[in-house]
């Protein structure tokens, strides 16, 4: 062990520099400056923000607005053909004919009733305001806004341009319909296969992403339902990381893989989802069981990584150095650990997203929460300096720190009504008020 992510393990502490409530006064400052440029910026119309930054070659895109493409008929899976179009340069492709299975989503199989109700898209005009509220979710708005921060080494005018370019994403993919519509507009089969599965935390607390590699198949499904499931499972992880533990422990086990398992386009579109939207999520990167195959591609892997995130790579080829990641308690026992965790996909229950058909409630959750925005708004537009304010600057940042814990709440009574029960909801690790119970 020899860089500063893996010292974390080895002292058993993890570093919250940069952090909400571990701030130097200098980045204390640079946080108030962003604000307050964010701030200037929140009644423009966030349609007329610049493009998201342009996604490499060879990364999946949606083809059509999400909620559009959702209502849309499904278009006959082909026959008889088959598909490389994931895999890594060809090499390695599928052969098999797609079946039945191709398109088929979560809302085609679960009981009647189990569906959120029709998603509404916003039809009007929003501004950046609205974007940016709608964005934080349950987030604590300084833990979002730092993410950026620290992801442009400070450098305010960089972070604010990032921080703007994430909002215009979110807007044009309509990530507000992901969270609302959940699994029922996802793959069943990506579903079933559990690639991506969260469960317990790393000995640094941080919540556990297994993607198990010879599970993939990239010619099972198209690649707007992959780039549909990324983004799902961004959005679910953003449950899972409250502060101090901000950041995923991401387990890539590559045991039994073959090229064929490989999919190029959903790893260059994970990287650049992580890059520019999901900054700061990362902890750590644990490749076990490194095959002959993974081994060949690592050199082609490895252009492809920000430094920042190549640092938080480690290798670990037994259960031995696993552990020094991760407790046995909570290792499963395929990894060698004595947890008897197996992942299983549990279909949505009739009735389980039945709050969010109730309007009158939900319309007065979202007005808490809307008048939870508009109280931090206003005390933070004195702490930040565009306001006069007779109150001293400690007394501005108590009332800040308080106001700010009051949206938490607010955001979190209003999410059952506003977001798709998940299956971390269906088997107790996520509760109606957001407490993890792993």
């Amino acid at each position: 062990m020899a860089n500063g992510v893996v010292e974390q393990y080895e002292k058993g502490q993890l570093n919250l520099d940069g952090t909400l409530g571990h701030l130097t006064t200098k980045e204390a400052g640079q946080l108030q400056i962003l604000w307050r440029k964010l701030l200037e910026a929140f009644a423009s119309d966030a349609s007329e923000l610049k493009d998201a930054p342009a996604a490499p070659a060879d990364t999946a895109q949606s083809t059509a607005k999400r909620s559009m493409r959702a209502q849309a008929s499904p278009s006959p899976a082909p026959s008889g053909k088959s598909s490389n179009s994931g895999s890594w340069f060809g090499f390695g492709a599928s052969t098999k004919t797609e079946d039945e299975s191709y398109r088929k989503t979560v809302g085609q199989v679960a009981p009647a009733g189990s569906s959120a109700p029709e998603f509404v898209a916003q039809g009007r005009a929003r501004s950046i305001r609205d974007v940016f509220w709608a964005a934080t979710l349950c987030d604590h708005p300084d833990v979002l806004v730092l993410r950026f921060l620290r992801a442009r080494k400070w450098k305010v005018d960089d972070a604010l341009k990032m921080l703007l370019a994430c909002l215009r994403w979110r807007l044009d993919e309509e990530i507000d319909w992901v969270v609302w519509t959940g699994e029922s507009a996802l793959n069943y089969a990506l579903m079933q296969r559990g690639i991506g599965a969260m469960h317990k935390t790393d000995r640094l607390g941080q919540p556990i992403l297994y993607i198990p590699v010879r599970q993939n198949d990239p010619s099972a499904q198209p690649q707007e339902q992959m780039v549909d499931y990324t983004v799902y499972l961004m959005e679910v992880a953003r449950i899972m990381l409250h502060p101090p533990a901000e950041k995923v422990c991401l387990l890539l086990d590559t045991t039994d893989m073959t090229m064929s398992n490989m999919d190029w386009t959903f790893f260059k579109t994970f990287l650049h989802y992580l890059e520019h939207y999901y900054p700061e999520c990362l902890g750590l990167v644990l490749i076990y069981n490194a095959s002959w195959v993974f081994n060949s591609l690592w050199k082609l892997i490895c252009p492809l990584l920000d430094p920042v995130v190549a640092s938080k790579v480690h290798f670990a080829q037994s259960t031995a150095e696993l552990q020094k990641f991760i407790a046995p308690e909570n290792l499963s026992v395929e990894y060698g650990g004595s947890n008897s965790y197996k992942y299983q996909y549990v279909l949505p229950r009739a009735g389980e997203n039945a709050k969010m058909a109730d309007v009158t409630a939900r319309n007065t959750a979202m007005a808490a929460r809307l008048a939870a925005c508009d109280r931090l708004e206003a005390v933070t537009r004195k702490w930040a300096g565009i306001d006069s304010a007779t109150s001293s600057s400690q007394t501005l940042s108590d009332e800040r720190a308080a106001a700010a814990d009051d949206l938490v709440v607010a955001s979190r009574a209003m999410d059952k009504f506003v977001r798709a029960r998940t299956l971390y909801h269906r088997t107790g690790v996520i509760s109606d008020d957001l407490t993890i119970h792993w």
